[in-house]
């Protein structure tokens, strides 16, 4: 039975699994057959055989009056997938009607510093993503993120998936950005959503990965144990956004920008 270990992995209970696996080996067969060599009890197999068959997993037919039951093609199986997608769907939609209490509760706290750790891979992505979602628009002109980052240190940490995906998520809540960049070869064009300078990482190194906007400021911390920083605090942000302008001025005498056109 060890393919039932399998077909847990992908959504069957272990009772259905090792149900629809004895069902699929004996073909059609009663229920007390099939019971008998899932190792299951008779009455919980004939509930475990509903459950197949709502999701398309086995079927039945009746002969002299008896129900005998069938697996269907192995094939099938794919439709656990569609059934999980469908779930993950619904879970999403009901915690979006949800977000509005949790946001009520999170706004609460909004007029004091808040510090957010984040580790792991996973948690810097989150972090990247927190740190767009934190942005107000209310009441301000000013859509750009500023950025100062390693461009190298990023390439190797972040597949162009995840990049890529980032990217498209900070477009998607109308932010531009504004980079002041290190990068061995090469250089970073100017997009549609954004403008870049490089300077030079012997003369100024960045080790951090650091995102600045009107509410925010977010640190991400590359290496063997790699960790993140979300300082939600208007004042805090304010001034470092003054600082990355000063570095921007700094950086358009002695830095460079790609030559050529945009990118789209």
């Amino acid at each position: 039975m060890e393919l039932a270990h399998e077909l847990q992995k992908i959504g069957l209970s272990d009772k259905e699994a090792r149900v629809y696996l004895a069902n699929l080996g004996l073909g059609q067969s009663s229920v007390q057959n099939i019971a008998h060599k899932a190792g299951v009890n008779r009455a919980t197999t004939y509930v475990v055989l509903e459950s197949l068959i709502k999701k398309g997993l086995c079927s039945t037919f009746s002969q002299k009056k008896k129900t005998y039951y069938i697996a269907n093609d192995p094939e099938l199986l794919t439709t656990l997938f569609k059934i999980q997608k469908k779930e993950i769907d619904e879970k999403e939609k009901y915690f979006a009607s949800l977000l509005p209490q949790f946001k009520m509760i999170d706004s609460q706290s909004t007029d004091k510093p808040t510090v957010k750790f984040f580790e792991g891979k996973q948690g810097l992505l989150n972090a990247m993503d927190e740190f767009i979602l934190s942005y107000n628009r209310a009441g301000e002109d000013d859509d750009q993120v500023y950025m100062f980052y390693n461009r190298d240190q990023v390439d190797s940490f972040f597949t162009d998936q995840e990049k890529n995906q980032f990217r498209q998520f900070r477009i998607k809540h109308g932010l531009q950005v504004k980079s002041v960049y290190n990068m061995e070869k090469g250089f970073m064009k100017d997009t549609p959503d954004g403008v870049r300078l490089k300077v030079s990482g012997k003369d100024y190194a960045f080790s951090a990965d650091i995102g600045i906007h009107n509410e925010a400021v977010r640190f991400l911390i590359f290496g063997k144990k790699p960790s993140g920083i979300i300082i939600k605090s208007p004042e805090v942000a304010q001034t470092l956004s003054s600082l990355f302008r000063m570095a921007w001025e700094t950086a358009e005498r002695k830095g460079q920008r790609a030559p050529g056109k945009k990118e789209k």
